[in-house]
């Protein structure tokens, strides 16, 4: 049975149809990926499911209860870590986890706090005020108030904002230590495409308040079903005879003595294709295929184009 289910799940905002009947399972232990561009509905799910604003029809059910009746019981066992979460700017960072551990009746709540402080490697700001630190620091404080409590389904909405490149990876590796310790459920919303592949096993992609599409990263990329080969060759050669071979895709020149090509099924055609170019008198050098990103689908789904 999931953790979570949302059906129907309907949010207007005068004109605005924020949610169109959205509808997901996430089960439990799960690392699922919430994706959208702005505007598709994911600010507003996360909302409904803070209780921050309620919806104007569906249901939700949370750990086999329901969200509407069972709402007070059921946060007890969530938490929620945010980019723009409001923390107290003149208390310490042990001063803000102590309310939010006393909040959620957490046992042993120094040792908890150490612990966390320790986990998101910020234990020397302990007893420095929230006021005094930067985004990035900020940012591992408030993921250790999103786990205080240890939650059973916990809420991420871009929580490595502000994070350099190292801090991030260390803290991607963190969440997934604790979320394979503790078997939490998470719902992940991000606009970092690497992360969300990295972390998620399964994605819902939204688009415009309803669901694209459900899967894992590798059958959401396949919306997107071409692949772009770059073919470069040796210095000196024409390469306008190559543009437009019989059983080959038309080419576009590329700078650095490169054709483009576009393939459609780069597995099928792909050894056909290199044959034909070396049989022409085509000498080449290196090649290079680009496959279609998460971020790719993201545009043309902001676009417009899926």
């Amino acid at each position: 049975m999931p953790l979570l289910e949302i059906r129907d799940l309907r949010k207007r905002y005068g004109a605005v149809e924020a949610l169109k009947g959205l509808s997901l399972d996430v089960e439990r232990g799960e690392f699922f990926g919430l994706l959208g561009p702005n505007g598709a509905g994911k600010s507003t799910t996360i909302n409904i499911l803070l209780g921050l604003i309620l919806p104007d029809s569906g249901s939700i059910r949370v750990f086999d209860q329901d969200f509407a009746i069972q709402q007070v019981a059921i946060r007890r066992r969530m938490n929620v870590a945010a980019a723009f979460t409001s923390l107290t700017g003149v208390l310490t960072v042990r001063e803000n986890l102590k309310v939010y551990g006393r909040i959620y009746g957490v046992r042993n709540l120094e040792r908890k706090i150490d612990e966390l402080l320790e986990r998101f490697e910020i234990t020397e700001l302990a007893q420095r005020k929230l006021q005094y630190l930067s985004s990035g620091q900020h940012t591992r404080v408030t993921l250790c108030k999103g786990l205080i409590n240890d939650p059973a389904l916990l809420l991420l909405d871009e929580c490595t904002l502000g994070l350099d490149p190292d801090i991030a990876e260390k803290t991607r590796r963190t969440l997934q230590e604790f979320q394979r310790e503790q078997q939490t459920t998470i719902l992940f919303t991000s606009h970092n495409m690497h992360e969300v592949e990295e972390l998620c096993g399964r994605i819902a992609f939204l688009s415009k308040g309803e669901i694209l599409r459900i899967d894992t990263a590798a059958r959401i990329k396949s919306l997107i079903p071409h692949h772009v080969l770059e073919v470069r060759f040796g210095p000196g050669i024409d390469l306008s005879p190559f543009r437009h071979l019989d059983g080959t895709p038309q080419a576009e020149l590329g700078g650095d003595s490169t054709l483009r090509f576009v393939l459609d099924d780069p597995e099928r055609q792909l050894d056909s294709l290199l044959r034909r170019l070396t049989r022409a008198g085509g000498h080449i050098a290196d090649i290079q295929i680009t496959r279609p990103t998460l971020e790719d689908v993201f545009i043309k789904v902001a676009r417009g184009e899926i």
